[in-house]
C-alpha cells in the first residue's frame, strides 16, 4: 500500500530560496533599467553641451572676424595687468596659459560707412587706403566727420598693418603699450588727436612714412575673453592704447560651465599676413559629467569643440 503524500506547500528553505532568486534578477532588472536611464542622460546632456559650446563658438567667432591678428595676445591666469603676464601669440602645442584672450578689433561702423538718405545708399565713412601727411592722416574718399557723432573718433586708434611695432615683447609690441616718440615715423598704432575736415585727421604720431600710401583702420574698442572658476566672460569697451585695461571694464556673462578657451594658430602652415588675414582655431571646453552623473572638471570627461575662424586683418 503506497503511503499518502500529505505536502500541500513550500518549505520555508525552499521559499527563502525562491526570495533570494527573485532579489537576484529585480536588482539586476533595476541595474539594467538604471543603466538605461542613465546612459539616456548622460547622452541628452552630452549633445546639450556640444550645442551649447557650438553656440558660444558661433557667436564668439563673429568679434574675431573683425580682429587684428598682431594685437591677439593669451594672459595667463592670474593676470591683473599688461606686461611681463603676457604669453604672447597663442600657437599650437603652447595653451598652458590661456585663460584670457585679448585683442583689438576694427571699427564696424568705420567699415560699414555711414548712410546718405538723399542717395539712398550707402557712402564710404572709411579707407584703408590713406596717405600720411606728417601726423595728418588724409583721404580723398573717405568722410571722416559721418562716423565721428559726438567726437568718438577722438582718442580712438589707427592701425597701421605694415608698420613697426614699439617694444620688445609681445604685450608692447602689438600694441598694447605705445612707447614710441611722435617724431619716429611708421607706427603700428597711432591715437586720433582731432577731425579736421571730412577728409583729414590729425594724429598723435607719424603712423608711416610721410608722403607714402598706407593700409590703416580706425578701432574703438579692444576685446577680451576670459574662462574662468566655470564661468566664461567678455569685455569690451576699453581702450589699451590709452593704457586702459580688460580688467577695469565690466565683465559679460556669456556662459557657464566652461573649463577652458583658447585660440590657436598653426605658424608652421603659413605666415602671419595681417593684409590677407590669418586662419585660426578658437577652442572651447566645457563641464562633462562623472560617473556619478555630476559636473566634472577633469579633463578626461570634459567636452570640447573647435572652430576655425578667419581673423581678416
Amino acid at each position: 500500500m503506497k503511503p499518502i503524500n500529505n505536502r500541500k506547500a513550500f518549505t520555508m528553505i525552499e521559499l527563502l530560496f525562491v526570495m533570494v532568486i527573485m532579489g537576484i534578477v529585480g536588482g539586476l532588472a533595476l541595474e539594467v533599467l538604471r543603466q538605461y536611464y542613465d546612459g539616456i542622460y548622460r547622452t541628452g546632456e552630452y549633445s546639450k553641451r556640444v550645442a551649447q559650446a557650438d553656440h558660444i563658438l558661433e557667436q564668439v567667432s563673429k568679434y574675431f572676424e573683425n580682429g587684428i591678428s598682431a594685437s591677439i595676445i593669451r594672459l595667463d591666469q592670474n593676470n591683473v595687468s599688461f606686461g611681463s603676464q603676457c604669453d604672447g601669440i597663442p600657437v599650437t602645442g603652447d595653451e598652458k596659459n590661456d585663460y584670457t584672450i585679448a585683442f583689438v578689433a576694427v571699427d564696424n561702423d568705420g567699415l560699414r560707412g555711414f548712410w546718405n538718405a538723399g542717395l539712398g545708399r550707402w557712402l564710404s565713412g572709411w579707407t584703408s587706403d590713406v596717405l600720411s601727411v606728417g601726423n595728418t592722416l588724409i583721404s580723398a574718399d573717405a568722410n571722416y566727420t559721418s562716423i565721428n557723432p559726438g567726437n568718438s573718433l577722438v582718442g580712438a586708434a589707427i592701425f597701421r598693418s605694415d608698420g613697426m611695432g614699439e617694444g620688445a615683447d609681445e604685450c608692447h609690441r602689438f600694441g598694447w603699450d605705445l612707447t614710441g616718440a611722435a617724431n619716429v615715423e611708421n607706427h603700428v598704432y597711432a591715437t586720433i588727436q582731432s577731425v579736421d575736415s571730412d577728409t583729414a585727421l590729425t594724429l598723435d604720431k607719424v603712423l608711416s612714412i610721410s608722403g607714402q600710401a598706407s593700409r590703416a583702420y580706425v578701432m574703438r574698442t579692444a576685446y577680451a575673453f576670459r574662462a574662468k572658476n566655470g564661468l566664461f566672460n567678455m569685455y569690451t569697451g576699453f581702450e589699451p592704447w590709452n593704457n586702459e585695461q580688460y580688467s577695469g571694464a565690466t565683465a559679460r556673462l556669456l556662459a557657464d560651465k566652461v573649463t577652458h578657451f583658447t585660440i590657436l594658430y598653426d605658424n608652421s602652415n603659413t605666415v602671419m599676413n595681417s593684409n590677407v588675414g590669418n586662419i585660426y582655431t578658437l577652442k572651447i571646453c566645457l563641464q562633462g559629467l562623472d560617473e556619478n552623473l555630476s559636473d566634472s572638471n577633469l579633463s578626461a570627461n570634459q567636452i570640447c569643440r573647435e572652430r576655425m575662424v578667419h581673423v581678416r586683418y
